[in-house]
């Protein structure tokens, strides 16, 4: 009998070291990445972002030196339900902390509830239009625009006053007669009061696909951030994630995009943070880089000269894109 079961324990161990020396960790990689769906011209859609991609091998049969890139950074926007006015030159747009599909019922219900009415919606592109608001010129009317934020979780409120010129297109008021000012405070007001309230559009789902700065990384690894915004705009964000995440500008050139700063990180003096102060460590000076590549597009880097800083560059960028709003 003890011959029977050295038999049979010894079959089993000889036919489980199939399965315990193939090693499936790498199988994924042999998978391959499909062709991007492709959009008719005429149709409106929103840029969908792949949270998860797979990163181009070169040689699938030598896997010794690859390494897992870490993945993309996701900060939501937190708990607050903050609302606020932002402003840039002429242009004027609230901020919530709240997705679109949330912020769309809720403005529908504000413009039903106000007296410049609710003549269309669109939920696949986000846009509201007044009735006609019967005031000089008579063919005047006013269009919000929902889009998501910058963070994960948050929604920019954009208004137009527009009015029918000679050639019966509709431009943007300008001047005193414009109050797109006057209805963003209204919505403001009105968001402030019941942004806790709503809940989700599932028509409006859409418009939760087109954040606007996405944590990238290039087949070398390196990280930048890609911003959905003209320049001016991406400066401005960027220049006040600075401020919030209270990193210290030496200097700044806007012409080039460029900001020059010292990146101090807290580390711990011991190995239980709850029982050890830490002390601020300059990283090293670094420079952050906006570079404009279309008409509604910038990206921003972070390099540095010396090496050992190298390494830090993508914590700094980091701090930028957790801090953007």
């Amino acid at each position: 009998m003890l011959k029977i079961f050295i038999s049979i324990v010894a079959v089993l161990i000889i036919s489980s070291c199939g399965t315990l020396f193939n090693d499936k960790a790498n199988k994924y990689l042999d998978e391959k990445v499909s062709e991007p769906l492709i959009i008719p011209e005429n149709k409106n859609y929103r840029q969908i972002v792949d949270f998860y991609p797979l990163t181009p091998i070169k040689d699938h049969n030598d896997l010794s030196s690859y390494e897992l890139p870490l993945p993309k950074q996701i900060f939501s926007s937190g708990t607050s339900n903050e609302v606020r006015l932002h402003k840039l030159g002429e242009l004027r747009w609230v901020y919530v902390e709240t997705l679109p599909s949330s912020a769309w019922p809720l403005m529908k219900d504000f413009w039903m509830s106000n007296q410049y009415g609710l003549k269309s919606d669109d939920p696949n592109i986000g846009v509201i239009e007044s009735n006609n608001l019967g005031i000089s010129p008579e063919n005047s009317k006013l269009m919000m625009k929902i889009e998501h934020g910058i963070r994960q979780s948050s929604s920019e409120i954009f208004v137009s006053h527009l009015i029918k010129d000679s050639n019966d297109a509709w431009i943007r008021v300008p001047g005193k007669g414009n109050m797109e000012e006057e209805v963003l405070l209204s919505a403001l007001d009105f968001l402030s009061k019941s942004a806790s309230q709503g809940g989700t559009s599932l028509v409006a789902l859409n418009l939760n696909l087109g954040q606007k700065a996405v944590l990238k990384q290039q087949e070398d690894l390196t990280s930048y951030i890609e911003l959905s915004l003209e320049f001016p705009r991406a400066w401005a964000a960027v220049d006040r994630a600075l401020k919030e995440a209270l990193i210290n500008v030496i200097d700044l050139d806007r012409e080039e995009g460029a900001f020059y700063v010292d990146f101090i990180q807290n580390q711990e003096k011991g190995f239980f943070n709850k029982m050890f102060t830490g002390r601020s460590v300059s990283k090293g000076n670094f420079k952050i880089l906006i570079k404009e590549i279309g008409e509604n597009s910038c990206i921003v880097t972070v390099g540095s000269d010396n090496p050992e800083s190298a390494l830090y560059e993508r914590d700094l960028l980091s701090e930028i894109n957790q801090s953007l709003s």
